[in-house]
């Protein structure tokens, strides 16, 4: 533990004590300042009195000296000496009731202009009120430097000429040249007192008006910051309580505290961008991992899901069922009371399956009208029938919306662990490929095994009939545009093989790739492909044509084959020129291998000039949780998103996020499937990169292509 940093008292104060207590200390310190000048000023104006004093006296001292000295000469007697000294002090007077008096030393008052009554009377014997003697010590004063400032009490006229009672007075002395006379005049400190006590009162006052006036400025400021800081602190409660809506006040001032509000107001921004990435990446992890309508496991999470139960069943050595059950008629429903009506019907059917699962059962939805199935520890195939009758009855009754009623039909194809494979998507494929059998043969379920065990020679002759179309090269490529919304030019094709048999015609790719696969014939049909578009970016090189990349769909087989690298340069003879038009589309099946082989594959290839592309993005295995570290180029968004794009908005919401997080890895993105202007329009709108349907172009034969490569057209994709 760290220790406790000490917390000082003033810390413990709020903003407005601490005003406060700064206002007290000032007041304090003006009042000792105040103090201290008073007595300052008291002694200035002592001392100003002196000087003013003093000048006056001897500026008449002199004056009394020239007539003393006439006097000495024999110029004037006595008597005229007194009437000059007269008319030198009566004249004299100065300020309010100051004046100047004349005495000898032995304490005769010769002359006293403010008390003319006081003339020819001796003070020798004056005492002040303690009964001390008051002239000796100005005689020795004066004796010693013919000049003196003494201070006594002495009584003083007020205006009215009555005598008031003793006060102190500071006169100043100055013996007349070669004389016994004493000049001198004073002034009484009361004077000075009330002067100075009319000073410090006016100042007293301003001061008392100025404390006053801090004291309510600071109160002022005490709430422009106290209160501004209480509303902030609470701002940064509520956002630390993830209330994110509230409004930061104070954020307009230009002070600090405007700044603090800023920066609140800026954590508050983020932390509400913050969320709304946060519920965007949950929204965008659960469209991953669960379809929205019914909130089932979509494709991918139950092919995870799926292989999880196969890898604990062979640990318990139990038998496991896959059941993918078609709603028929739901599409019908979809497509003529729109998408809301449709999504309520699937999610009456799912809770009402829901009734009949167990609670290690898992139940995904596989498409639009499909639904799969996972039932651990299935039983005897008598276990089996019995759980799809329930299904069955339970889809077929009655459903009712908004006074519309519903009746819907359902069909199965069955595959079991471990008669029918040990593979999630073995299993997964072989359940369809027994519910296409169920739609063929009309029926409500359809076991993989009986479809295993069907005439062989027909199996065979499919075979055989394959191998014999490589060889007279019966297979034909056709090449459907990809169209940049950039440039609105088509600059890639997705290559499609075509079979046209000599007697039955075109064979459509569903019914001889899916054979293929599963007899291994797709290795062989990989390997025609590639060197078919090997030859066929080599001619278009010689004919100075302007090459586009060509993408082809490689099977898992072939991808994960150790020596891919060596096959890709000895295929296009190590042509990197060839190679760097060359797109792989990975399919869906390759996603569950082991990633880390996946991504030494991946980067091998690319080494090459080669980019790779997921397709069928949303479908399988392919989310971006699995693909994030895969150095890909391309992901295409599959054509069933694209179907309903306009009228479904959870197909709008899901396409809009895989487009935001595929840009946001700097991947490109490429919508198949686009049919209608509405569709091309809206995704025109979300940013798509690229797109290619039938709206554009049908694929084309090599002539049609090549034709549309030498005129360099420029497909005109401004819908509105």
């Amino acid at each position: 533990m760290q220790p406790k940093e000490p917390i000082s008292t003033l810390s413990n104060l709020s903003i407005r004590r601490k005003l406060l207590l700064m206002v007290t200390l000032s007041l304090f310190c003006i009042l000792a300042t105040a103090l201290l000048a008073a007595f300052l000023h008291h002694n200035d104006l002592i001392d100003a009195r002196k000087r003013e004093v003093r000048s006056i006296v001897e500026v008449v001292g002199g004056q009394l000296n020239e007539v003393y000295a006439q006097h000495q000469n024999g110029a004037i007697d006595d008597a005229q000496l007194l009437v000059r000294a007269h008319e030198l002090l009566d004249p004299a007077r100065y300020r309010h009731n100051n004046y100047l008096f004349l005495l000898t030393d032995e304490g005769k008052m010769l002359i006293n202009v403010g008390r003319p009554s006081l003339e020819g009377k001796s003070f020798s014997d004056l005492r002040d009120s303690e009964g001390n003697p008051v002239l000796p010590e100005l005689l020795q004063a004066i004796s010693e430097r013919d000049q003196t400032f003494w201070r006594y009490r002495w009584a003083q006229l007020d205006q009215s000429g009555n005598l008031t009672p003793a006060s102190d007075k500071l006169s100043y002395f100055m013996r007349i040249s070669d004389s016994n006379w004493l000049l001198g005049s004073g002034v009484h400190l009361d004077d000075i007192q009330s002067q100075l006590f009319s000073r410090l009162l006016s100042l007293a006052i301003l001061t008392l008006a100025l404390l006053l006036a801090t004291l309510l400025v600071a109160l002022a400021i005490s709430r422009n910051i106290a209160n501004p800081l209480r509303r902030l602190a609470q701002a940064t409660q509520e956002i630390s309580n993830a209330r994110l809506e509230i409004e930061v006040e104070d954020s307009r001032r230009q002070d600090e505290i405007g700044a603090l509000a800023r920066a609140i107001q800026q954590l508050r921004d983020h932390a509400q961008e913050n969320r709304r990435l946060r519920n965007l990446s949950e929204h965008a992890r659960f469209l991953e991992e669960f379809d929205p309508v019914t909130r089932l496991y979509n494709r991918q999470s139950l092919g995870d899901a799926l292989e999880r139960e196969i890898t604990r069943q062979q640990r318990q050595n139990n038998r496991l069922a896959v059941l993918v059950i078609r709603l028929v008629l739901l599409r019908d429903i979809t497509t003529r009371w729109g998408p809301d009506c449709g999504n309520q019907v699937l999610r009456t059917i799912v809770d009402r399956l829901r009734n009949h699962l167990r609670v290690d059962d898992i139940l995904g939805r596989h498409g639009d009208d499909t639904l799969t199935l996972v039932r651990p520890e299935a039983g005897d195939n008598d276990a089996i029938r019995t759980l799809m009758r329930e299904l069955l009855e339970e889809i077929s009754a009655p459903i009712t919306i908004d006074d519309q009623p519903f009746n819907l039909q359902g069909r199965i194809g069955v595959s079991l662990y471990p008669e029918d494979g040990d593979q999630e998507f073995q299993l997964v494929g072989r359940a369809e490929e027994a519910l296409r059998a169920a739609r063929r043969a009309e029926r409500d379920w359809y076991w993989f095994n009986n479809l295993a065990s069907a005439p062989v020679d027909q199996r065979l002759g499919l075979w055989r009939e394959i191998q014999v179309a490589m060889e007279e090269d019966q297979f034909y490529l056709v090449f459907q545009p990809v169209f940049d919304l950039q440039s609105n030019q088509a600059n890639s094709a997705e290559v499609l093989l075509r079979w046209r048999h000599p007697e039955k015609g075109l064979i459509s790719p569903a019914v001889f790739i899916p054979f293929a696969e599963q007899t291994g014939l797709v290795k062989r049909i990989d390997q025609w492909v590639l060197e078919a578009v090997a030859r066929q970016l080599r001619s278009w090189q010689e004919q100075g044509l302007s090459m586009p990349l060509l993408a082809i769909n490689l099977s898992g087989i072939s991808f994960l084959r150790a020596d891919l690298e060596q096959h890709l340069r000895t295929t296009f003879h190590g042509d990197t020129g060839l190679l760097s038009h060359l797109v792989l589309e990975l399919t869906e099946g390759v996603l569950i291998e082991d990633m880390d082989r996946i991504q030494l594959q991946v980067e091998q290839v690319r080494q090459l000039g080669v980019k790779v592309a997921i397709d069928d993005f949303g479908t399988g295995y392919s989310s971006l949780s699995r693909i994030r570290n895969l150095p890909i180029d391309h992901i295409k968004i599959d054509q069933s998103f694209i179907e309903d794009i306009v009228s479904n908005p959870q197909c709008t919401k899901i396409v809009e996020a895989i487009m935001l997080m595929a840009h946001g890895l700097r991947l490109q993105v490429i919508a198949e499937g686009v049919e209608h202007e509405d569709q091309l329009h809206l995704l025109r709108q979300m940013g798509c990169d690229l797109v290619q349907g039938y709206l554009l172009s049908h694929p084309l034969e090599r002539r049609e292509f090549e034709t549309m490569l030498q005129q360099d057209l420029e497909i005109d994709l401004e819908i509105d």
